[in-house]
């Protein structure tokens, strides 16, 4: 059970921003560019917000993101994969096709995609439209090696003998796809889904950082560590607060991936 204490942390962590995002954006022109103190232990920033507060409600939307992104990317490449597997026309043009996407670095494929997608939108995108974006950029540039490695799975499994006979024995394809695929993937999923995590919350701070993320109004994480690295000379506590509380998010993350793979 103790394995599982940062992923609780981390879901407990998206729920935040739905209680403390107004106190997080109270404004204080009194307050502005406060080192830390008792009052504000992570200091204030240009418009005197507590950029403690700030930034735990930017890691609850950077977590809710790369949650959301993990999961629709997981169900794209489990579907994709395992149609691909019974699927023999033209299955070596398009496997070649998946490695040749895969090569791609994942930035540049979401960066892409994000700019495409926005175009579609196109006029002021919302908060639910930015973030609709994001997630789904993330899991069209993310999906094809889940994809290639579901179909290597189901296609090691086709060829038991077992399976083959619980064919000949009459069993439904619901019933063997719950009691021998299923079963059988889902070690590597459930090892896959806790690897990526940290993975994702990178890619999508990196696209914060860059200019493609939530905005100031709903600040993740890169983009409060952006903001922070324009003024980090004068003020380091704007740069410091958000990383540490990323590499923390990340660390923390890092050693769930361990004990789960013990």
């Amino acid at each position: 059970m103790k394995k599982y204490i940062p992923l609780f942390f981390a879901l407990a962590l998206c729920i935040y921003p739905m209680f403390a995002r107004d106190f997080s954006m109270d404004i204080d022109s009194a307050k502005v560019f406060q080192s830390p103190n008792k009052e504000f232990l992570g200091g204030t920033d240009s418009l005197g917000r507590d950029l403690l507060q700030r930034s735990l409600v930017g890691g609850g939307v950077s977590l809710l993101i790369c949650f959301a992104s993990l999961i629709l990317t997981y169900a794209l490449g489990v579907f994709i994969g395992s149609v691909l597997s019974f699927w023999n026309r033209s299955n070596h043009l398009v496997v070649f096709m998946i490695d040749v996407f895969d090569s791609i670095p994942n930035f540049l494929l979401v960066a892409l995609f994000s700019i495409l997608i926005n175009r579609g939108v196109g006029g002021q995108p919302s908060v639910i439209s930015t973030f609709t974006t994001l997630v789904i950029s993330i899991a069209l540039a993310a999906w094809a090696p889940i994809a290639r490695n579901v179909r290597l799975e189901i296609l090691q499994l086709r060829g038991r003998e077992y399976l083959s006979a619980a064919v000949v024995a009459g069993g439904s394809p619901l019933y063997i796809i719950r009691t021998y695929y299923i079963r059988a993937i889902w070690p590597w999923l459930r090892v896959s889904i806790v690897h990526n995590i940290p993975q994702f919350l990178l890619i999508e701070s990196v696209l914060s950082f860059t200019g493609f993320g939530m905005g100031s109004q709903n600040a993740t994480l890169g983009y409060l560590i952006y903001e922070g690295w324009k003024n980090a000379l004068l003020y380091p506590h704007l740069f410091m607060i958000p990383a540490a509380i990323l590499c923390v998010l990340i660390f923390m993350l890092t050693i769930s991936i361990q004990d789960n793979r013990s």
